[in-house]
């Protein structure tokens, strides 16, 4: 917090900077355009340190999101109503979902947990269906899976169910059942983890 109020002030000193630039036509022009850019300097390092902080504390303590989706504007769609509470990790592709699930934890994976996985049922590579298979049946991972898809018959929720999902959103979704659908499945997952 203490950088994030030095910050603050940095702005007002830029803020005074520019008026003495803008009122002052003399000289010290030069002089003034120096300490600007020393500000402004210092004022993106300050900023840049706070972002890997904040970077830092994100991949610490937030739950963490799988999601495997390959249409870029739901991807985008998806990651901005779960940024400020969640850190989303995203794949378009089944494969490489299940790739990254199976490295997971693992000496060389970026990935250390996942809390939740969100997942589409048209996926390249394989099926959102044949990936909950895979990793509820025979990998037995204990993640909390949630479909999330255009795919909308009984049908489709029965035997995404029948895989192992936990849960089935439908396409297009309200942005309060995305969040709480991802809230219950992962508050249960971490207290599973707590109590194990």
């Amino acid at each position: 917090m203490e950088d994030y109020n030095q910050g603050l002030g940095d702005v007002e000193i830029v803020k005074e900077a520019e008026v003495k630039i803008i009122t002052d036509s003399n000289d010290n022009d030069k002089a003034l355009l120096k300490v600007l850019k020393n500000e402004i300097s210092h004022l993106k390092a300050s900023n840049a340190s706070l972002k890997i902080r904040l970077q830092h504390f994100q991949e610490k303590y937030l739950p963490h999101v799988l999601l495997v989706e390959d249409n870029y504007d739901t991807v985008q769609i998806i990651t901005d109503i779960l940024n400020d509470n969640y850190n989303v990790i995203t794949t378009g592709n089944g494969i490489e979902a299940l790739s990254m699930l199976r490295k997971m934890g693992k000496v060389g994976s970026d990935i250390k947990r996942i809390d939740t996985i969100l997942l589409d049922v048209n996926l390249p590579g394989m099926s959102g269906f044949n990936l909950c298979r895979e990793l509820k049946k025979n990998i037995k991972l204990n993640i909390p899976i949630i479909f999330c898809s255009a795919n909308n018959t009984k049908k489709d929720v029965i035997q995404a169910i029948s895989f192992g999902a936990d849960d089935y959103i439908i396409k297009p979704f309200q942005e309060n059942t995305l969040l709480e659908k991802v809230g219950k499945w992962t508050k249960k997952r971490i207290m599973s983890n707590r109590t194990n």
